[in-house]
């Protein structure tokens, strides 16, 4: 009698463990789902101030541009002497590398 007792009290340990292993299993499975909602939250968030930052710079490069080019167009020799001068010295520059 003893042995069928054995038996039931294993049939019954083993349901238990099973029941806790799906649990377990289940529980996993939701932090998967979440952890996976919070890293989605967390890259929508990090790709919005990509794209915030990335309008900044292009208004910031317009801005320049047409600052530059009211410079350039204010001061037309002054510009071309500078740019005649900074071609001069980067050629000496590639020139010398190659000696």
């Amino acid at each position: 009698m003893s042995a069928n007792y054995d038996t039931t009290a294993d049939k019954t340990k083993s349901r238990s463990f099973g029941e806790q292993s799906s649990r377990v299993a289940e529980e996993v499975q939701e932090l998967g789902r979440v952890a996976l909602s919070t890293a989605g939250e967390a890259a929508a968030n990090l790709k919005d101030k990509g794209q915030a930052a990335l309008e900044a710079g292009r208004d910031k490069a317009k801005k320049a541009k047409g600052q530059f080019e009211d410079v350039v167009a204010e001061n037309p020799m002054k510009s071309v002497l500078i740019a005649l001068g900074v071609g001069v010295v980067v050629g000496y520059v590639i020139r010398s590398r190659r000696s």
